[in-house]
């Protein structure tokens, strides 16, 4: 009963009201914002965007689909050269449209297989000769070694990244994953602006029982500093979740709905072949998402606490905000604490950048990569803070009451004041 009563107070809300519409509204506009920005160029050299451009791109990638062999490799790279040499100052739209749109990220992929250390550079491709491109597979493989080596600064991290490496399955499947790709830059902007709206809803579960008078009657009740506060904190746990899920669902439904789930199963690892993240494209995304989901609620747990202790909810709102938003880029202009922001939350809110890092930690002789290892922390921190909002707020006025008079006027027999010891 007190659990409903918490929710009905935290959607009777103006502001709430207007807060869960303004999500609403943004959802529907994000998702026809990436739908709008997929493109497709067509044999006439014709660019179409809207509903129809991502199946259609993804069906003329398609042609493509399967094992990524070397024959596919090589009948792509020359197909380019040929082209490149027939056109020296830019590939029309028409030549475009008609091949080079379909394999362009296998194009893409053998160019990053072959920069593993520098910036994307097509001139690579054209150095590769035909016995190169059938063991552009044992150049990878090569590659990934004097990667580990490089980046295992410690015996344990080396070993760590050679066994990262090998779980890449060569030949690759490949698969259009333009609707995935798409879909990765959308949802990483969209859970941090979900994680600085709930932090607003959040703010005001405790602080309504601070105006003057309200907190007598609050603590008053019988089970005022005991379930009712449990049921506030499992009340913004609960609204923080459901809102946060429904509006990443609501995205992703009526984005794949039109776009297409093609590629869900194509390896990251086309677009960024060095990565120490070994997943699948819709793996990636629900990571995205995850990991956004985390930061959330981590960060709706310390908005509640601040709440709790400054009594107020206008320092408590702030909170996403500053850790989500400002710190990304407080951290680009003071490059000498790396070290120190890659431990704060907004790492889980920038996931679309962190996958392309080799960052690990290392505790003894373990070693974990730095989403993993900030998922498990903030997951951690987010239970300990959980107690402490309860504590701090059950606490709240005991000391002050303590030594305040307590007067019993209706008592039968006589009237008492005395001291409440």
């Amino acid at each position: 009963m007190m659990f409903k009563y918490e929710l009905k107070k935290i959607f009777s809300k103006r502001m709430n009201k207007v807060l869960l519409a303004a999500v609403l509204v943004m959802t529907v506009i994000y998702s026809g914002m990436a739908i709008g920005s997929m493109s497709y160029t067509d044999a006439d050299g014709q660019s179409h965007t809207g509903i129809d451009a991502g199946r259609l791109l993804a069906e003329d990638v398609n042609q493509w689909k399967g094992k990524l062999t070397t024959e596919k490799i090589s009948e792509v790279i020359n197909d380019y050269k040929t082209l490149s040499a027939k056109y020296q100052d830019e590939i029309p739209n028409t030549e475009y449209g008609k091949t080079v749109q379909s394999y362009y990220d296998i194009y893409s992929f053998v160019i990053g297989v072959l920069t593993p250390d520098s910036e994307w550079n097509e001139g690579a491709v054209y150095q590769l000769s035909d016995e190169q491109l059938q063991d552009i597979y044992t150049i990878y493989q090569d590659n990934m070694k004097k990667m580990a080596e490089e980046y295992g600064t410690t015996p344990e991290k080396r070993s760590y990244l050679e066994n990262v490496y090998k779980k890449i399955e060569i030949p690759f499947t490949f698969e259009a994953k333009g609707s995935w790709a798409t879909m990765t830059m959308y949802a990483q902007t969209y859970v941090l602006l979900m994680a600085v709206i709930i932090g607003f809803l959040v703010a005001g579960i405790f602080s309504g029982e601070f105006r003057p008078g309200t907190e007598d009657v609050f603590f008053a009740t019988k089970y005022g500093r005991s379930k009712a506060i449990k049921n506030k904190i499992i009340a913004g746990i609960f609204v923080s979740t459901v809102i946060y899920w429904i509006g990443v669902g609501i995205l992703s439904l009526i984005s794949f709905a039109v776009m297409g789930t093609s590629g869900f199963f194509t390896l990251y690892q086309i677009d960024d072949p060095y990565s120490i993240y070994v997943m699948t494209y819709g793996e990636y995304y629900l990571l995205i998402l995850v990991g956004g989901y985390i930061a959330t609620m981590f960060c709706a747990a310390l908005t509640m606490l601040v709440t709790v202790k400054m009594h107020t909810p206008n320092l408590a709102v702030c909170i996403p905000f500053f850790l989500l938003c400002m710190i990304p880029f407080i951290a680009r202009v003071l490059p000498a604490f790396d070290a120190f922001f890659n431990l704060l939350p907004t790492v889980l809110t920038n996931i679309l950048n962190v996958v392309r890092s080799p960052i690990l930690f290392q505790i003894g002789p373990f070693v974990f990569r730095q989403i993993s290892f900030l998922m498990f922390l903030y997951i951690l921190l987010f239970i300990v803070l959980l107690p402490l909002i309860y504590r701090g707020y059950s606490r709240y006025g005991l000391r002050k009451n303590s030594m305040t008079n307590v007067c019993y006027p209706f008592n039968s027999v006589r009237n008492t004041c005395g001291s409440q010891l």
